[in-house]
């Protein structure tokens, strides 16, 4: 069995069950690869390493690896793009690691967690993508460097970060200006000078939302207005918003108020 999830700058994989594939390379990715059940044959550079129970590899661009898998065994693999895996890394680019890396019911958790916020979108909003981009990224980011390699946000991280929190009334009213147009966080972060990945983070830390969850909750008040003082259909007010589909705007306010956008009209129309 497989199961792959691509994003503009990742893909996820599940691999279950007998499965064996051709010596590659990928250009422009890191791939880890773990193995969540049973035990995984894995050839990197000619190199054969046998790999179970959260024992990640980690391959580089460039590296050649092709793998098997027996009939019990299942394998997640991440593939991030090279630019955003060695950003705020130290110059030690992540080495070849065999250790026990991921604790393997973790990881399932996680990948469930990514691979639904991802399916359950209809016609994706490229902020929520990105987020959970991010997400990725940063767990990744977070458990190898647990186990010895380093991260490096240091000074220049702690300058945007204050670079953030100073500019935290501009980004707000930015973002308050724009939320019905489709905005991408690489322009939200490039207001504080900040990487779209580490602009989530700080944001978040900031405001206790990611910029988002942010927007979305802005949306949903509009959407709120709209509904109980015009006549516009749902359809109208969700592209008016800047949602990519009535059925996202459907979600997000049901998920928000517990009604549908229709109940809460009808709630609110005046008796």
């Amino acid at each position: 069995m497989q199961f792959k999830l691509t994003t503009p700058n990742m893909e996820l994989w599940r691999i279950e069950n007998t499965f064996e594939n051709i010596p590659h390379a990928h250009a422009d990715f890191y791939q880890v690869t773990i193995p969540v059940i049973g035990t995984c044959r894995l050839t990197q550079e000619r190199k054969v390493y046998s790999i179970s129970g959260g024992h990640a590899l980690i391959q580089h661009p460039g590296e050649e690896h092709h793998f098997s898998l027996g009939p019990d065994a299942g394998v997640y693999i991440v593939q991030v793009r090279k630019q955003l895996l060695v950003e705020g890394w130290s110059e030690q680019e992540p080495e070849l690691d065999s250790r026990p890396l991921f604790n393997p019911e973790d990881i399932k958790k996680q990948m469930k967690a990514w691979t639904s916020e991802l399916l359950l979108r209809d016609g994706p909003d490229p902020l929520a993508v990105e987020e959970t981009e991010g997400r990725v990224l940063a767990y990744i980011r977070r458990v190898v460097g647990k186990n010895g390699l380093r991260v490096s946000g240091g000074r220049a991280g702690r300058q945007a970060d204050r670079a953030l929190v100073s500019g935290m009334t501009d980004i707000l009213d930015f973002i308050h200006a724009h939320y019905t147009e489709r905005l991408t966080m690489e322009k939200l972060a490039s207001l504080v000078y900040q990487s779209k990945f580490h602009f989530i983070r700080s944001f978040t830390q900031s405001v206790g939302v990611t910029p988002y969850q942010y927007i979305l909750r802005l949306r949903i008040e509009q959407a709120k207005e709209q509904l109980a003082n015009t006549r516009a259909s749902v359809t109208e007010i969700s592209y008016s918003l800047g949602f990519s589909s009535p059925s996202q705007l459907y979600r997000a306010f049901a998920k928000a108020t517990g009604v549908t956008p229709e109940q809460y009209r009808k709630g609110a129309a005046p008796r």
